[in-house]
């Protein structure tokens, strides 16, 4: 049989680029391990969910290290997503502030789709008056004019909804290009935007960020509880450290309150940190990749 060289046929496969194989069509149909889960966020309790009152956040590492020692009384609430905790709310009688420890003690990451939901479920339920927030930021990737040791490394702010009202030389302000990735990112943004709604008033709203040896894992890609480790948390701020964030934390939101009251443990200053281990800093499958 003969053949028309001139006629239309579908070129080999060598002949396609891959830069066409590999492109991302927005009009192809998703598969079913491509869609997001849906996100539901339930705040569980026998007591009445308070709100319009100032609101503390502490999160991550930063967040367990200062809930192990600050007095924070009974839990009230429990912050469920999709059933699993991740948040718990306290109502210390040494504050008027409610305080909410959010993926520190429960051990709960967020995968980024649900960052957002479960920020926007903050807000309107608890319809904070001002916000204060304590996290961390690693100390390895910010980026700097001078080159700052982890021993030099300063507590750093972020702030949205006017003058920052505290002024320590010892607080420095978290200056762009760095960006911050995480639940306690979104919430702030959440506020942001909900500040600039017509029937809105101003609010303080802000992060303190404690200095961190440590890289963050990369979020997880579906909802999963870490579990408890066999360590607990490190302990990677010294007294000084925890008592001044402390302090701010509580100015931000308008109160004078006392200091923290130490255990043992966390008397004497951490050991620097060990070198972060190459699956800590990315999980193939989870952000990371092969080298």
């Amino acid at each position: 049989q003969e053949l028309d060289p001139l006629a239309d046929a579908v070129p080999p496969r060598y002949a396609v680029e891959s830069d066409d194989e590999d492109e991302y069509n927005p009009l192809s149909s998703k598969t079913g391990s491509d869609q997001c889960p849906g996100v539901n966020v339930e705040f569980k309790s026998i007591y009445q969910i308070p709100s319009r009152r100032p609101l503390v956040v502490v999160s991550g590492e930063a967040g367990a290290n200062w809930a192990r020692i600050a007095n924070l009384g009974e839990q009230q609430v429990g912050i469920y997503v999709n059933n699993l905790l991740v948040g718990l709310l306290f109502r210390p009688s040494w504050t008027n502030a409610v305080v909410v420890v959010s993926e520190g003690e429960t051990r709960t990451q967020l995968p980024l789709f649900a960052i957002n939901t479960y920020a926007s479920a903050f807000i309107r339920q608890l319809e904070p008056t001002s916000v204060a927030i304590l996290d961390s930021y690693p100390t390895q990737g910010y980026i700097s004019p001078q080159v700052i040791s982890q021993d030099n490394a300063p507590i750093r702010y972020l702030s949205v909804g006017g003058k920052f009202i505290i002024s320590d030389p010892e607080l420095e302000p978290f200056a762009p290009p760095n960006l911050l990735q995480s639940t306690t990112a979104s919430l702030l943004n959440g506020l942001f935007l909900r500040s600039m709604g017509a029937n809105s008033t101003h609010h303080n709203a802000a992060i303190v960020l404690l200095p961190s040896p440590k890289i963050p894992p990369a979020p997880p890609s579906t909802f999963m509880a870490r579990g408890a480790s066999s360590n607990g948390h490190e302990t990677l701020w010294d007294r000084n450290t925890l008592q001044k964030a402390h302090k701010w934390l509580f100015q931000i939101v308008g109160e004078e309150v006392g200091e923290l009251s130490f255990h043992s443990e966390l008397v004497e200053r951490p050991a620097k940190a060990a070198a972060v281990s190459r699956r800590a800093l990315g999980v193939v499958g989870e952000g990371g990749m092969y080298i």
